[in-house]
């Protein structure tokens, strides 16, 4: 990558994990366990402290708001977080 690509990826990162931090705990802590730690739906439902929406309810709320809110900014950069954003 070059170096300016790197400077975006970085900047994109940094905006990402601002955002995370500025979900609600439960969402925050639903996100993180299924994209950090790669812990499954239904182990994420499991956690009694989690259990109100499910597991895989409570991600994809966080992951919609977190999408809308890097849009403005990086809607082409989004494809490449195909992870997070679901893009194929």
């Amino acid at each position: 990558k070059s170096v300016d690509e790197q400077i975006m990826d970085m900047e994109r990162n940094e905006l990402l994990y601002r955002l995370i931090d500025r979900l609600p705990e439960i969402q925050r802590r639903r996100f993180l366990l299924y994209f950090e730690y790669g812990l499954k739906y239904y182990q994420i439902g499991l956690n009694g402290a989690l259990r109100s929406f499910g597991g895989k309810t409570g991600v994809e709320i966080a992951r919609r708001k977190i999408k809308e809110q890097m849009k403005p900014t990086y809607a082409n950069k989004l494809k490449q977080v195909p992870f997070i954003f679901g893009y194929a």
